[in-house]
C-alpha cells in the first residue's frame, strides 16, 4: 500500500468554500419571519438564564 501525501488547500480556497456554503445555506433557509426574528432578538437580549432546565428542557441528546 502506497501512502500519498495530502496537499492542504490554500487558505483563500478554504475561505471561498466557507463563503459559498454560507451563501447556499442562507439561500436554502429562506426568509426569517418577523415572529422568528423577534424571538431571536429576545433570546439574545435575555441570555441563557431564560433557558428551561430540568424536565422542561426535554430529553438530552
Amino acid at each position: 500500500m502506497i501512502a500519498t501525501k495530502r496537499q492542504p488547500k490554500p487558505l483563500i480556497a478554504k475561505l471561498d468554500a466557507i463563503a459559498q456554503f454560507e451563501a447556499e445555506a442562507r439561500r436554502l433557509a429562506g426568509r426569517v419571519s418577523e415572529n422568528q426574528l423577534r424571538f431571536l432578538k429576545v433570546a439574545k437580549a435575555k441570555g441563557k438564564e431564560m433557558e428551561p432546565v430540568g424536565r422542561m428542557a426535554g430529553a438530552r441528546a
